[in-house]
């Protein structure tokens, strides 16, 4: 005989038996789902907190970094890595939506902490401030400290040949048979599309080729450039021009220089000039020619090792020996220069050749020489041309920085800066 069971019965039974056990399951059930809420929603939302927050410490960092290379004061540093967080979204001192209490923006240079912690050259930023919850309140964390940290150090940048001109069609040009030979990278600044022009049998070998524009290739060969990167500024602009007081006056008189031996001292009014056929040695210093240039004539031997040509005067188009003229080197000419390593001897570390910045109606510069002729140092010319047909030393370097560079001979351009305390181009990179 089959027992028949009355189902409903059963339950009213379960029910008067067991009502505690109902509400003590729901409510472990409810605090489950408030947990996993909690973790859905307060994580999420602390771990979207803290991307933003590396984001702007990565930023901090770096422009802390950037500053150290343009040679800033540890409060100019601070400024440009708290700016930079700022645009980020992190000020310090400040409220942030979502945030209890006031972001904190800390900057160390050298770091406070870590791989990094003796290198003058880097720069940590940590950026924290505590986050409210929400659903984390009923499980008693009212509020949850956000915090995160970047480094980032300047190092030497892989390029050392830099045309700056914003829009010159050929800015960089390598015509004929002229060949350049560069263990760094070309980058060209200007937008126009042949910005860089290599035609004839002109060629480019270097470790990468970038032009803000487009190019005009037509030549022997050329490393395969990169197009569109983005514009760029003076890689030299942190460096200092010296200070100097101008005795020159009326007129000025080019200087003619013959055989012999050379000293700095007061600025050269009206230009040097090398006679033909002379034999010239320049000690270390710094040599301020203040109108007229420099002019090597053909067949002159000539040589300076620690010196830098600081060139100046009168900002007008028109030759004379008051107004700003560049540097002039026949193509006969032996010349061997090499830049300061440090600052003793008065010349300023790693420039060879220095163009007032302010000059924009100058002569452009011509600087060839003979096949044994060599240039150690920045050849720096930002708002005027350059037509260049040189080479490094034997484990040596060459800067190249030209409003436009065009290359008429074979150049050979190295990049070991042994002898100086650090690269003089410098780029920041996240390192931590």
């Amino acid at each position: 005989m089959v027992r028949r069971i009355d189902v409903a019965t059963l339950l009213r039974r379960l029910k008067r038996r067991f009502p505690g056990q109902t509400f003590l399951l729901v409510s472990i059930a409810l605090v489950v789902v408030l947990g996993m809420a909690a973790l859905a929603v307060d994580v999420g939302d602390l771990w979207t907190t803290r991307r933003l927050m590396q984001s702007a410490a990565d930023a901090g960092a770096v422009a802390g970094a950037d500053e150290i290379a343009l040679g800033g004061s540890s409060t100019a540093i601070t400024a440009a890595a708290k700016d930079a967080a700022s645009h980020n979204g992190f000020t310090d001192g400040s409220s942030r939506a979502g945030g209890s209490g006031s972001v904190t923006v800390a900057v160390h240079n050298p770091p406070a902490s870590g791989t990094y912690a003796a290198n003058v050259n880097a720069v940590e930023v940590d950026v924290s401030q505590t986050q409210n919850t929400y659903f984390m309140k009923a499980l008693g964390w009212n509020t949850v400290p956000v915090s995160t940290a970047a480094v980032a150090v300047t190092l030497g940048s892989g390029s050392c040949v830099y045309s700056l001109d914003h829009s010159a069609s050929g800015a960089v040009t390598v015509g004929g048979t002229a060949s350049v030979s560069s263990s760094c990278g070309l980058y060209v600044d200007s937008s126009s599309s042949s910005a860089l022009s290599v035609a004839g049998g002109g060629a480019i070998t270097a470790p990468l080729v970038g032009v803000v524009g487009g190019t005009s290739i037509s030549g022997g060969g050329s490393t395969p450039p990169s197009t569109g990167i983005a514009i760029f500024g003076d890689p030299l602009a942190y460096i200092a021009a010296p200070s100097y007081t101008s005795s020159c006056g009326g007129s000025g008189k080019t200087t003619n220089l013959g055989t012999g031996t050379y000293s700095a001292g007061t600025p050269f009014c009206g230009g040097i000039s090398i006679n033909a056929g002379a034999s010239v040695v320049f000690n270390p210093g710094l040599y301020i020619i203040d109108g007229g240039g420099l002019s090597i004539n053909g067949g002159a031997t000539v040589s300076g090792t620690g010196v830098t040509f600081y060139l100046t005067g009168d900002n007008k188009s028109a030759s004379g020996p008051k107004n700003y003229a560049g540097v002039s080197i026949n193509s006969t000419a032996t010349v061997n220069f090499s830049a300061p390593c440090d600052s003793s001897s008065g010349g300023i570390p790693g420039m060879l050749f220095f163009q007032d910045r302010s000059e924009t109606n100058g002569t452009g510069s011509t600087i060839n020489g003979s096949a044994t002729s060599t240039y150690n140092g920045a050849i720096y010319f930002p708002t005027t041309s350059v037509s260049y047909a040189g080479s490094s030393a034997a484990n040596g370097y060459t800067l190249l920085v030209a409003d436009t560079l065009t290359f008429v001979g074979n150049s050979s351009v190295g990049n070991n800066e042994s002898c100086l305390s650090g690269p003089l181009i410098k780029d920041a990179a996240l390192v931590q």
